[in-house]
């Protein structure tokens, strides 16, 4: 049986190798290892993929944001304050406020409807050409919606590296991240 500490948290980064870095507080490695850790889960697959739909792109960049933002408050998870995770991540200067302005309705209509539904509610479009946010056409531009949370993941990543209260914030979520690595019979 695979040990916990065995276990690959990216190509590179086991659990142990982690908590290597963690020891040695290094937030500059750490910061290197979130930024693959995400790319790999959530941008590769879906931003190089030679069919890629501008529906998946947004439905993955709602994992990365509900992910970053349970990083940046050091959340081990997001269960039962999904919405309150969308608000704050769009009050974080990234680009992508304007989808927190009017209130919830992102949350809402787009990420909601996407995971619950498997479709945008409220007559909300998906196109992949535009601006990121067209309230005339009700419409969302995935490929400006992801390309922006690549760089809110770099960002972060730049961040950890001189906030110590990110840094601390960090250290939990992956405490968290690492004890789901546990097999539990």
């Amino acid at each position: 049986m695979l040990q916990p500490e065995a276990t690959y948290l990216t190509k590179t980064v086991t659990v142990a190798k982690y908590r290597e870095l963690e020891a040695a507080g290094d937030r500059v490695a750490s910061g290197r290892f979130i930024v693959e850790r995400f790319y790999e889960r959530y941008f590769e697959p879906t931003v190089g993929a030679p069919k890629r739909h501008g529906f998946t792109l947004v439905a993955v960049g709602c994992l990365v944001i509900e992910t970053l933002e349970c990083f940046y408050e050091g959340k081990a998870t997001s269960q039962g304050c999904s919405r309150a995770i969308f608000r704050n991540f769009f009050t974080r200067p990234t680009g992508l406020e304007a989808l927190g302005r009017g209130g919830d309705w992102f949350y809402r209509d787009i990420r909601c409807g996407i995971l619950h539904q498997a479709e945008t509610c409220k007559g909300w479009r998906i196109r992949r050409s535009g601006p990121l946010l067209d309230a005339t056409s009700h419409s969302i531009n995935a490929k400006r919606f992801i390309v922006l949370l690549q760089k809110a993941v770099e960002a972060y990543a730049i961040n950890l590296a001189k906030d110590p209260a990110l840094w601390e914030n960090f250290r939990t979520k992956m405490d968290a991240i690492c004890n789901n690595c546990i097999r539990e019979d």
